[in-house]
């Protein structure tokens, strides 16, 4: 039974000493191995087309013609932020929706031309995407359906 409690005692102990070890590590500066794997990782997201940019859509009004959505993005490494309101004309007879989804695309592959990862709200979950040229009627029909129901 003493035997059974220093062992505890010992593990809890072991284990408060582990999490001290990598809380320290937290303060301290990256190692150059550290630093190389990172660039590595950082390097692996860009030629994958994932630039850290985030964001949100909000679709604010839409009339038969013309119709307003806010983007608020951000980065992931950055403190910097993006806040846009866009205004998109149809035209005579057009479709605003679609219209305001082919401009939302454009924000898109201006940071993403591969898969991207997209949190549906509709859905629930966060899925992947394609923002390739070649699957542009996909990513519009989809688009639709998530924001104009």
């Amino acid at each position: 039974m003493l035997n059974a409690a220093r062992e505890k005692r010992k593990a809890a102990e072991d284990s408060a000493a582990k999490e001290n070890q990598a809380a320290s590590q937290g303060s301290r500066p990256m190692s150059a191995q550290e630093i190389a794997e990172a660039n590595i990782r950082r390097s692996m997201r860009q030629a994958a087309g994932d630039d850290g940019t985030s964001g949100v859509f909000q679709v604010l009004d839409k009339s038969t013609r013309v119709g307003r959505f806010a983007f608020n993005g951000w980065k992931a490494n950055s403190n910097r932020k993006i806040q846009q309101v866009i205004e998109v004309d149809a035209g005579l007879g057009g479709n605003v929706e679609l219209a305001m989804v082919r401009r939302m695309i454009d924000l898109i592959r201006e940071h993403y031309q591969g898969d991207f990862r997209w949190e549906s709200r509709r859905m629930g979950k966060v899925i992947t995407l394609s923002a390739r040229k070649e699957d542009s009627a996909q990513l519009e029909a989809f688009l639709i359906k998530e924001f104009f129901g």
